[in-house]
């Protein structure tokens, strides 16, 4: 039985691929999920595979997001990269992985910010600050 076609907020990343980036044309199915339980997408266009969690932290990584998420917690407490170990139950190279992915992940945003914008460092992180209060401010209020 084939796959149901609905429209998914998800786009095909294959650039050779005639329906690259471009949303809601029922060209993309799901197909089970990764070993970290990541949803798997395929193109019925071009038969390529890939992940929602491509070009973030996520990508690659056995952790559940729900852990990576919380290993970033408490790097934000300024936590040794052996006391989140400790505390997560990770290996130290864990601990390590997530955290460069997450620095280079960083980097790439700071560096959209302070090229288009034309932005210093500081001008960049009040922004960033700016946003992040305006989230909790949102959310209190739903």
């Amino acid at each position: 039985m084939p796959k149901k076609r609905r429209k998914l907020d998800v786009v095909c990343s294959n650039k050779k691929c005639r329906r690259y980036n471009k949303k809601g044309l029922k060209n993309i199915v799901r197909n089970g999920k990764k070993q970290n339980g990541t949803q798997n997408y395929k193109c019925t266009e071009c038969n390529k595979q890939f992940v929602r969690t491509k070009g973030t932290p996520l990508y690659y990584s056995k952790l559940p997001k729900k852990e990576v998420k919380n290993i970033c917690n408490h790097f934000v407490e300024k936590n040794s990269f052996r006391g989140v170990a400790r505390a997560t139950k990770h290996s130290l190279n864990a601990i390590y992985r997530v955290a460069d992915k997450v620095g280079k992940h960083c980097e790439k945003v700071d560096e959209e910010f302070l090229v288009d914008l034309n932005l210093d460092m500081v001008e960049a992180d009040e922004i960033f600050s700016f946003i992040k209060k305006r989230r909790k401010t949102a959310s209190a209020k739903v």
